[in-house]
């Protein structure tokens, strides 16, 4: 490996970016044949699958998409609306489609000229669902499954040594409680393996060996046989005597093949005498209904299905227990959702047989890898992933035998501010967050800032130090939902403190605290430190984080944290036995995959609800403590993801989006005109006082604030009954949950009815417009200009997504105006309908005439909410891009400053290659510029004497204005100047193309 040290016994990893980027050099071998320039996200689920699917291939294709980014659709949990819960990685989920129609869609797909993305779920799979076979094999057998080793499971819980048993918390209440209440029951279900234990909606298997004393006391009730039934005790008593079998293999250990069968033997038997024998299928139901404690009074009725459930592998427990005692590793918080160890080869081949088919038939051309920081090994798997997925296509023929190129895949990795994507990685990037804080950032007025601070202080009646917000939520984090997994952590550490005479003095205690802080200091998702070494990168972080743990807590024992600094940076670790070796390597693992979800639930899922001084900037992969990005560092960023991941992600909306891009766009408006937001924020505030509950505590001032965000950011463009209808409907969802997210006033774990009934009474007046009309027409006069001032900035956005180094991505529906908040609000339908009918209309533009073509434009600016200005520059751009797929893959980048009045309201750059030179002009912070939204942001009346310089060098002999259609002016050709009143005069952006052979091949 390039850049290898040694540093304190331990190689050192530089991971620089040119890693990568000779793997990635070739746009054709690095997407093997399949260039990726625009891809497109569809949710499949029971309600869009591969038929919907097909029908609307030809919608992309027109609009110019090379790509179908697809949810994920192996096997899910029934009623999945977004796929992420796997339950079988062998099959296509029956609610999407059959293989057949599968087929169809990429037949369809490839006959337009498109490709296939697929999203894939590596972290983890549903495990409250029989239809997941493995977990059930494990929950059956315990630990002695042929499958145990597929989950991460800690066998002994530390302190409570339930020795060989999962937690499983799902009851409703105490287990005791639960149980004598009857409402844990045994019943014999023969599609789900036998004997099961049910609790409400929830099955789990029973033992083996729990089935010779369940059938012997079958046998006890069938009585007085009659002639010819002898076969039937006779049958019970086979099965007894192959249960036992059974049951001694699992106590031997074995769990062979001759295992599995002699269990699916004798299931099936018992489902034939059960169900075609009456006395039987009475004596069973006599067993059962003893368990169930039908027979008997009091508790004690219980006793025997206690004892039967304490057989078992798995201990049911409370739910709320799972945040200090679960001790399988889950998907952040999710007990439905169980980790899977992807760095076991066997694990790795059997999640991705089916896709291995798909991608060696070329069916799917790419991958977007969900969660990596929750796997102990990114980068190894991402390695793993392009060996297998280039012997799969080399074996196919389709690749050639020396250089088969590199997979397309890009990894939803959640990025700080300061942070890179590993250069070793072999992906080609990331799925766009960061492109999405950087975008945001860009179009926030930056002066803005110091209003919009007074206008959130003076309304919540205090300052928000964001990072100690941050560091208190990703402590409530640890010592609430992720207890446990750092309980696990500490019992570790304290084994290996135990080893060594020089720490072995250090208590559970102080090391508990020391990484407590640690983790809470960490001001990144995670590290990726494995036994090959510590990059420089992660070095930094750890010392860091090591370094503020001792400054923020007094309490602190230094050595502890110098004792884990050691070992998180695998000081000495050449110098440790084998077995320590392996009990270290193993700490470091799973502290890093912690430090992921502990970030995740603390910044994405409860500060992002508490600190909400600009709302807008609040999104995943986002820092809103900084309030915006100088044009420099846009260009600056764009110039690096070309040189080092030119094939990422360019997202600005996801299905996880905190709110959609053009509710960002709009509420960007407020960084424009703080003073005004301020006063109106109290206007509000004062109103709205006799309509708060609880003594005026519900809302509180933080939800408050947040409510009138919202409010403001999902206004509806043209206002009608239905349509305010719906956003009341929405909007009180939405407050409701994240009041929740908050865990404040109320939360998830622990809901507080009487503050959230408060606060949906809240939502219902203020947006009343019988009892509080004369306030929603003032506030209607107040979010017009705001609201179309937004129009114009989520245009500016579209444009540098479409033009800036990387790969565009369109969240299903954004092609037009979307205005719709975190999941499950932007989860719904799409209406197709429209679009397709917008997309035709909008496509008459390349058949007029320059006249016609200024009228299109007018009319569609002078009404920009109906979204014809959207799918028009969405369009046009697009077909550029495929007209020009080299310009845009490797085309220089090159900033341009403006000059003039206006000069800070230009982002404007150069694109060039041997093909052609393409010019962008984005204008933004609009408010400004149009009075108000009172004029279009045209002409000379807007920009005056602002003007870009052309570099020196550049002097194509003719332009064309993409978007306009129109031929370059004399003074784009021969001044030294481009004017913006010139270039910006029909349309509010400027993207102009001169190709260098003179053939424009995207002439409209």
């Amino acid at each position: 490996m390039a850049g290898c040290g040694r540093h304190d016994g331990r190689r050192s990893v530089s991971r620089h970016p040119s890693t990568s980027r000779a793997a990635l050099s070739a746009l054709g071998r690095a997407h093997h044949g399949y260039p990726v320039r625009a891809t497109y996200r569809w949710q499949f689920h029971k309600g869009f699958g591969f038929r919907d699917a097909i029908r609307l291939v030809p919608y992309l294709a027109e609009l110019g998409i090379s790509h179908c980014y697809a949810s994920p659709y192996l096997k899910a949990h029934a009623g999945s609306n977004h796929g992420y819960d796997i339950v079988d990685h062998t099959r296509i989920n029956p609610e999407v489609g059959t293989e057949t129609e599968r087929q169809a869609f990429v037949r369809t797909l490839n006959a337009h000229g498109l490709y296939q993305i697929l999203d894939v779920v590596p972290n983890h799979m549903r495990v409250d669902d029989p239809e997941n076979r493995l977990w059930w094999d494990v929950l059956a057998l315990g630990r002695r499954s042929r499958f145990a080793h597929y989950f991460d499971i800690d066998w002994v819980t530390p302190e409570r040594p339930y020795e060989d048993k999962i937690v499983i918390p799902i009851l409703g209440g105490p287990y005791g409680e639960v149980l004598e209440a009857g409402a844990i029951v045994l019943d014999f279900e023969a599609g789900h393996g036998g004997f099961v234990v049910r609790y409400y909606d929830h099955l789990l298997p029973l033992s083996p060996a729990s089935y010779p004393q369940l059938l012997a006391e079958v046998a006890q009730c069938v009585e007085g046989l009659g002639p010819g039934d002898e076969a039937i005790g006779q049958e019970i008593s086979d099965l007894i005597a192959l249960f036992e079998r059974a049951s001694s293999q699992i106590a031997d250990g074995a769990v062979a093949a001759e295992l599995v069968g002699l269990v699916t033997e004798g299931v099936s038997r018992m489902a034939v005498w059960v169900t075609g024998h009456a006395r039987c299928a009475e004596a069973l139901k006599a067993v059962l209904a003893r368990y169930n404690g039908d027979e008997g009074a009091g508790a004690r009725r219980y006793d025997a299905l206690h004892a039967l459930l304490e057989q078992q592998a798995y201990r049911l427990a409370f739910w709320r227990v799972a945040g200090y005692e679960i001790n399988y590793r889950r998907f952040f918080d999710i007990n439905e959702l169980a980790a899977l160890r992807m760095e076991d080869p066997e694990v790795f081949a059997a999640t991705h047989e089916l896709i291995g088919r798909w991608i060696a038939a070329g069916d799917v051309t790419g991958l977007r890898i969900d969660h990596p920081d929750g796997l102990r090994d990114p980068r190894g798997y991402c390695a793993r992933l392009q060996d297998w997925a280039r012997d799969r296509r080399r074996t196919k023929g389709m690749v050639g035998a020396t250089d088969p190129g590199l997979l397309y895949v890009v990894v939803e990795k959640i990025l700080g501010a300061d942070e890179s994507l590993p250069g070793d990685w072999p992906v080609h990037g990331t799925t766009g967050y960061d492109f999405t804080r950087l975008v945001s950032g860009v179009l926030v007025d930056a002066d803005g800032e110091t209003g919009i601070d007074a206008a959130y202080e003076a309304f919540v009646g205090t300052h928000d130090h964001y990072a100690n917000l941050l560091y208190e939520c990703k402590v409530l984090i640890m010592h609430t939902i992720l207890g446990s997994e750092i309980h696990t952590l500490g019992m570790a550490l304290d084994r290996i403190a135990e080893r060594d005479r020089r720490t072995r003095d250090l208590t559970l205690s102080a090391q508990r605290t020391a990484l407590f802080e640690i983790v809470a200091c960490l001001p990144v998702y995670r590290t990726y430190v494995t036994a090959d070494g510590v990059s420089a990168a992660d070095r930094a972080v750890i010392d860091a984080a090591c370094a503020q743990a001792k400054e923020r807590n007094a309490l602190v024992e230094p050595a502890a944290v110098d004792f884990i600094h050691d070992l998180l940076l695998l000081e000495g670790l050449d110098a440790r036995a084998a077995e320590e070796r392996g009990e270290i390597l193993e700490f470091v693992g799973a502290f890093q995959q912690y430090t992921g979800p502990v970030m995740a639930k603390g910044l994405e899922d409860t500060l992002f609800y508490r600190y909400n001084r600009m709302v807008s900037l609040n999104e995943v992969g986002g820092d809103p403590s900084r309030f915006a990005v100088s044009c420099a560092d846009f260009h600056e960023a764009n110039i690096e993801r070309l040189r080092d991941h030119p094939g990422t992600l360019l997202a600005t909306s996801t299905h996880d989006s905190k709110r959609s891009e053009d509710v960002r766009a709009r509420l960007h408006v407020l960084s424009e005109i703080p003073e005004a937001w301020g006063t109106r924020g109290q206007w509000l505030k004062a109103r709205h006082m006799t309509f708060k509950g609880l003594d005026g505590t519900a809302p509180s001032s933080r939800d408050e604030y947040l409510f009138y965000q919202t409010l403001i950011g999902i206004w509806p463009l043209t206002p009608s009954p239905e349509a305010w209808a719906d956003m009341r409907g929405r909007l009180k969802d939405y407050v409701l949950k994240a009041a929740r997210e908050a865990k404040a006033e109320t939360s998830w774990v622990k809901p507080a009815p009487e503050y959230e009934g408060a606060v949906a009474a809240f939502v219902d007046a203020v947006t009343d417009p019988v009892t509080n009309g004369e306030t929603l027409a003032a506030l209607a006069a107040f979010v017009a200009p705001i609201a179309r001032t937004g129009l114009w900035t989520a245009l500016s956005q579209v444009a540098l997504k479409l033009t800036v180094p990387g790969v565009p991505d369109f969240y299903q529906g954004t092609e037009l105006w979307d205005f719709h908040l975190v999941d499950p609000d932007n989860r719904g339908p799409v209406d197709y309908e429209c679009r397709a009918h917008m997309l035709a209309e909008v496509a008459r533009f390349d058949d007029e005439d320059a006249a016609g073509r200024a009228a299109l434009l007018a009319a569609w600016l002078a009404h920009p909410e109906d979204g014809r200005a959207k799918m028009h520059l969405t369009r046009r751009l697009l077909h550029l891009r495929r007209a020009y797929p080299r310009l845009f893959a490797e085309g220089h980048y090159e900033p341009l400053q403006a000059e003039g009045p206006y000069a800070r309201h230009i982002v404007g750059f150069v694109r060039r290659n041997e093909e052609a030179t393409m010019l962008v002009v984005v204008p933004r912070h609009y408010w400004a510029l149009t009075e108000g939204g009172l004029r279009l942001p045209l002409g000379r009346a807007v920009w005056g004497a602002t003007r870009i310089p052309r570099p020196a060098d550049l002097a194509p002999s003719s332009w064309r204005d993409v978007l306009t259609g129109e031929l370059g002016t004399s003074s784009m050709a021969d001044s030294g100047f481009w004017e913006l009143e010139a270039i910006v005069a029909r349309f509010p952006i400027a993207v102009l193309i001169a190709p260098t052979n003179g053939r424009d091949d995207a002439r409209g």
